[in-house]
């Protein structure tokens, strides 16, 4: 006898009935802690509740969350709702109708209790942290070589700078070997001395996140003595080693626009700078100019006016001149007598049969003295 081939609808159905149809499973109450939880835009709430054992998925609709209490990863809740499947994915999962919150988790308690004993401790002293540089030559990589984190992050560095040196330390980031792995890889990444160092990994629960909590790869990372920025998780997720390095960024994407600078608006700035230098230096030039034309006024009118002072020197020197030109005298019927070209004053030097010579306005004379009289004053 042939058995019958069912579909996997039909299968999935038929589970999703058993579940909805058995009485135990309606009203239930579980108790847990509440993981990867996701408050969406629609009202619904999706999230897991965990124990030591056993992972269980759960979704809370509008109707019921909005009465609900506003719960976080971490936190120890107990449940009320009814067991069912989710068809497409084929996920049995508790359809909550109620929530009552009974404290913190046991993961999120060891938190909370690191937190503050670095805190105390100085690890997360703002004095402590180093700057990021705004070019860098080089850039180290820590997170896993497989993955949506690795190529956002290498995506991003590419589009924004495209520059320098990236290098990529593959990297355990979850599991029992990640704690070893990262502590590792923080102190390879030292060594080759780079700029700047990225510490990232995608989003996850608390439990997928844990590595990123251990108190001994807070501790490595406080001791690197080169600037390192995180991009762990999701913009929710917040990890111990966030607090202690030099920038946290809320995603891997996050992290690498933090650390390279975008090229284009780096060229747009700079081209920016050169327009305002140009028209600063041309400012300049023009005041220069200004200077120049006002020295030059004032030296032109300065010596012009020397001009007119000198020729107004010269004008009266003229005059004066002419004043005391001997053609004049002559002209109005004065003579000069010479004797051996000497100007002649009184008589006194001269002496019967002395030549003398008498100038007149127009033309002059020569003659013999042959009688001298001199009359008494």
């Amino acid at each position: 006898m042939t058995k019958q081939v069912y579909s996997v609808g039909e299968v999935t159905h038929f589970i999703k009935h058993l579940l909805e149809s058995n009485p135990n499973l309606r009203g239930v109450e579980v108790a847990g802690e509440v993981s990867n939880i996701t408050y969406h835009r629609s009202g619904h709430v999706y999230f897991s509740i965990k124990d030591s054992e056993a992972n269980l998925s759960c979704v809370m609709f509008r109707g019921h969350a909005q009465y609900a209490p506003k719960m976080a990863n971490g936190d120890k809740v107990v449940l009320k709702g009814n067991m069912s499947v989710y068809a497409p994915r084929g996920n049995y999962q508790l359809m909550v109708t109620a929530a009552k919150k009974q404290g913190l988790g046991d993961l999120y308690q060891r938190f909370i209790q690191l937190k503050e004993k670095l805190n105390q401790e100085g690890l997360f002293d703002p004095s402590r942290k180093k700057n990021i540089p705004t070019i860098p030559n080089r850039i180290v990589v820590i997170t896993s070589a497989t993955g949506a984190a690795v190529r956002d992050i290498l995506q991003t560095l590419k589009r924004r700078y495209n520059r320098g040196e990236v290098i990529l330390i593959p990297t355990v980031v979850q599991g029992i070997q990640g704690s070893s792995s990262i502590q590792k890889s923080l102190r390879e990444a030292e060594k080759l001395a780079p700029d700047v160092i990225i510490l990232a990994r995608g989003g996850g629960s608390m439990e997928d996140l844990w590595n990123f909590n251990e108190e001994e790869v807070a501790r490595t990372l406080a001791d690197i003595s080169l600037p390192v920025v995180t991009g762990v998780g999701h913009e929710t997720d917040v990890t111990i080693v966030d607090f202690v390095a030099d920038l946290r960024t809320s995603t891997p994407t996050a992290a690498a626009e933090a650390v390279a600078p975008d090229l284009n608006s780096i060229l747009h700035t700079v081209n920016e700078y050169e327009v305002q230098l140009k028209r600063s230096l041309q400012y300049f030039i023009d005041f220069k100019r200004q200077v120049l034309d006002d020295y030059e006024s004032r030296l032109t009118e300065r010596v012009q006016g020397t001009l007119r002072q000198k020729k107004h020197e010269v004008e009266l020197l003229h005059t004066q001149l002419e004043a005391l030109d001997i053609r004049k005298a002559l002209k109005q019927g004065y003579t000069l007598t010479l004797k051996d070209g000497i100007i002649l004053s009184d008589m006194t030097s001269l002496k019967e049969g002395d030549e003398i010579e008498t100038i007149f306005a127009k033309g002059k004379t020569r003659a013999k003295i042959n009688q001298i009289d001199i009359e008494d004053e």
